[in-house]
């Protein structure tokens, strides 16, 4: 799986997909986390298990599956 890049604000973000189906999001050479896609039903919410706020952790995975269609 190839890594790809996203911009969220002022951010360029590089996104490196997992064999597991989760996401590494990096900023420049740091590591910000791991996040990963739930299924609620017919929604899909974003999360993760690192220090990241929950709605910066939705606003790129809403990217990520924009990249991903």
């Amino acid at each position: 799986m190839e890594s790809f890049e996203i911009q969220l604000l002022e951010s360029k973000l590089t996104i490196q997909p997992q064999e597991n189906g989760t996401y590494r999001v990096m900023e420049a050479e740091e590591k910000l986390g791991v996040i990963y896609p739930e299924a609620l039903g017919d929604h899909v919410t974003w999360n993760t298990q690192d220090d990241m706020d929950i709605d910066f952790v939705q606003q790129i995975g809403e990217l990520i599956t924009e990249h991903n269609m």
